[in-house]
Order: structure tokens, then sequence, then C-alpha cells
């Protein structure tokens, strides 16, 4: 457990970083942060007003419009990030406590992926040095340079469940382009972002550059709707996603937006199941489900169907359930009781709509406090059914039987997501000949994988636009092209 009058600095815990200051809320407001495991309140932060949102969108304007950060080369500003980087990886075991203690992450989990955070930094830093932000092209009376530009103000707002990684990737990709940013932390854990604002300003970032509050909805829809943002990143739900797709549109600011997932995993006829679902557990009920990319669905011949639900059962039912901080525990609890209500809801309707319970489902975990759901797998699952088709966002995993390839492809892209999957077969080929038919943004071959360098994003429901790699970079760019005439002489 932490102890959080000295492990965080007194400006994390009671300020918002803006304009190069930290300053104190506006209001007064503040929220309680409970823990998913205990159910006991451990702190509690400041919340921001819409005084405070103007305040660093503001702030914000002035960097981008009268400052030095878009004006500096690309390798200028390679410098500032290597520095704030390297902050940032003195803070890694403090940040894996917290993910633990804001939103209840198995602390083995935490330790997995904040590097993930870390390698996004160094991917855009490197990235910011050698991108070529301008090149020239031939032309009828002489060239084009074709210049890529810092969008502008960029509002990026970050979801509870993996706030590091995702808004590090966010901030990384943003502050490389030239951008200045307004990052809205989730009430449900603010500190991660706060942190990263303590790196910048010990990382000498000019003023305006990066400017971090927490809010809640109603601040966060002032952020999207203001027209001095030109570039809003979000990651969270699609009704979240679709509003702020709508409200972006009224003046074309630019979006990229993730939104979720209901990712299959295709086992194929000729599997080694053993090595396959050594590979593929682990991503199918990560942080009990609550990632987007998890691997939720899992298609199987159904000559194998029942092989493969008692296989996997039995890897999940040794899975231990239990105290998060545990380096032990594999399932820790849900976010919050609202969580926790909404996947029993839906372990319910599967079973009331004739999937058959492989492993757990009875709610009984044995916990008197914590907000836990025992990890759940329905066999005999229609494509169809509600638990086959909606993101629960829990540790539910549902077994499909399929006839045949194109059977299996029919049941994969058949519900209104597509932003991973996976397949699992003996020949890779084959099996990246099935990926490419799949309508899902990331896809892997025996195996799942996170790449800085390799774009992440979704198909249909599950957003617009891509994170990471040049692709990510190139979200907060516009392109202009300035014609030039043939040099005189």
């Amino acid at each position: 457990m932490i102890e959080y009058s000295t492990a965080l600095s007194s400006n994390v815990r009671e300020r918002f970083f803006i304009d190069g200051e930290w300053v104190a809320s506006h209001s007064g407001a503040r929220h309680v942060l409970v823990s998913p495991a205990t159910e006991k309140p451990f702190m509690s932060v400041p919340l921001a007003d819409a005084t405070d949102v103007e305040r660093a969108i503001a702030a914000a304007r002035r960097a981008f419009d009268s400052g030095p950060w878009p004006k500096m080369s690309g390798a200028e500003r390679s410098v500032y990030l290597q520095r704030l980087t390297e902050e940032i990886r003195l803070r890694l075991p403090l940040l894996a406590q917290l993910w633990t203690e804001q939103v209840g992450a198995p602390i083995t989990f935490a330790n997995g992926l904040l590097p993930v955070g870390i390698t996004r930094f160094e991917f855009f830093s490197e990235l910011a040095k050698t991108y070529e932000f301008e090149d020239a092209r031939p032309t009828r009376r002489g060239h084009a340079r074709v210049r890529r530009e810092p969008v502008g103000v960029a509002a990026l707002i970050a979801p509870w469940n993996a706030t590091f990684p995702i808004v590090s990737q966010k901030i990384a990709a943003a502050l490389a382009a030239g951008c200045t940013v307004v990052v809205k932390s989730p009430v449900e854990s603010p500190l991660d972002a706060l942190i990263i604002a303590e790196c910048a300003a010990a990382a000498s970032l000019p003023p305006g550059v990066l400017n971090v509050i927490t809010a809640g909805r109603d601040e966060g829809a002032q952020l999207v709707q203001s027209r001095d943002v030109d570039k809003i990143s979000f990651t969270g739900s699609v009704a979240t996603g679709q509003w702020i797709a709508r409200a972006a549109v009224d003046r074309m600011a630019r979006v990229t937006l993730e939104l979720g997932g209901k990712s299959a995993a295709i086992l194929l006829d000729d599997v080694d199941l053993s090595s396959a679902l050594a590979a593929l557990t682990p991503f199918t009920m990560p942080f009990s489900g609550q990632i987007c990319f998890a691997q939720t669905r899992i298609l199987a011949p159904r000559a194998r169907h029942d092989e493969v639900v008692s296989a996997y059962a039995e890897i999940v039912s040794k899975l231990k359930v239990g105290d998060p901080h545990d380096a032990d525990t594999r399932i820790g609890p849900l976010l919050n009781a609202v969580q926790r209500d909404r996947v029993r809801a839906y372990i319910d309707r599967g079973v009331k709509e004739g999937a058959r319970l492989a492993l757990g489902g009875s709610g009984n975990v044995g916990f008197d406090k914590g907000y836990f759901v025992e990890p759940t797998v329905f066999a005999d699952v229609a494509p169809d059914m509600t638990i086959a088709q909606e993101e629960i966002f829990g540790p539910v995993v549902s077994i499909l039987p399929y006839d045949n390839i194109d059977d299996a492809v029919r049941i994969a892209n058949d519900t209104p997501y597509g932003l991973s999957g996976s397949v699992y077969g003996r020949d890779p080929e084959q099996a990246y000949a099935l990926a490419c038919r799949m309508r899902a943004g990331n896809i892997g071959v025996n195996g799942v994988e996170l790449a800085a360098n390799v774009p992440f994003g979704g198909y249909k429901l599950s957003g617009v636009g891509r994170e990471g790699g040049r692709e990510g970079l190139e979200a907060y760019l516009e392109t202009k092209a300035v014609f030039m005439p043939t040099a005189a002489g």
C-alpha cells in the first residue's frame, strides 16, 4: 500500500498543471478515490470547473500561437521528449502501484504493461528526429514544398482503465508533432497524467505546452466544444465517442477515436491447443477483462469445441482471484459497483439466452469486500447472443463453434466492432491469409502484441484514426503545399 503523503508531492495531490505552473482548482471541489479491492476511500483529488478548463485551453493556445514549441525542429523537440522520458522512467514503480490502487489492476499486470508507455515516449522521441516534416516535389513551373505542420491545440481525453500507457501515447505523439496539449484526466485514475506533468516540469518543457486537469463529463464536453481546440484524441466508450464526433464535425475539428472492441481469437483445425492457449489466455481477460483489445470471443472448430472449452476452462480455473497488490493475483476487482453489476447482468443474460456455463457464473467469489466477479467461461455460444455481440468489459469469455474457414470469418466479423483479433495455427501464412479477411485494425498470428512503431485503432464502431507508429504522429499534423517557381537565372 502507498503512503500518499510521502509518495506523491503536494502538487500532484492538490493542484493542476497549467501554463507551466501548479495551480489550485478554481472551485475547490474534490473527488474521493475509492479502492476497488477494499471499497475504502484512500485519498481525494481536486476537480476542475469551467474556469479551470478555460485557463488550460488559453495556456495551450498561447503556447501554440506565440510560444517556441511548434516552431522548433523535430530534433529540438526530441531533446525535451528524451528528458521527459527519463523522468518518467524513474517513477515507473510508483505508477505501477497507483494503477493497482486507483482501479484495481493486478500489480503483476501493471508492472508488465507499464513499460509500454515508456517505449511509446521513446519511439516518438526518435521519430521526431527523423521524420520528414517537409519535402519537395517537382511541378510544371517549378516545385512544391509539402509541409507537415502541427494541427494546433490538442485535447487528450484518457480512459480510466489503462491511463498511463494510453495517455503516454497521446502526449508523446502530439508533442513530437509540435502540438500543445490539454490532458483531461479521468476522475477514477487522475494521478498518472499529473505525475507526467511533474516530469514535464522537471524536463523544462516550455510553459503551456503540456497542461493537465482532472475533470468530469461536463468539463470534458466544454473542452471538446471549444473553438480554441483544433484536435481531439479520445479513448473510451462508443456513446461518448459518437457524441465527440458530432460535436467536432460542427467546426471540423480533427478527431482520433478509439472506442473498444469485441475481439475474436480464431483457432484453426490443426492448432496445437496447449501452445495456442498458453499464448492466448493472458489476453482473454487481462485486468479482469477491462482492456479494449481483450480477446473475449474464442472461435473453435466445431469438432474441437468441447476440447477447447475443457482446456481453456481448466487454465482459467487456476487463475488466482484476489488482492491486486498480491504478485500471484491474476484476476482482481472491477472498477466499481456499477461495473460489477453490469457484468453480472451480462452473465445472467448469457444464461437466459441459452449459452452453457463452463466455468463461473455464480457470483460467489468468496470476498466480503471488493468489486469482484469470478472468471466466467461460456460454451456453445451463438454469434447473435448478446454476450457475443456487446463489449462486456469484465472477466467473461465466450467460446463459439464454427464449421469452416468461411464460417469463422463470418462469425469473427459479425459484430459492430473491429478493434483487435488473433489467429492460431501451425502454418503462419495460412493464419495470415485468414487475418487479412478479418475486419479489424490489429490482428496477431499465434499471439497478441503491442508495439509503439505499429498503428493501433479499429474498424466500424471501434473508432476513427490510428494511434502509434508514423500514423500516430501524422494524426497530429496538417499538410500544406506551397508551390514555388523555378529560381531565376
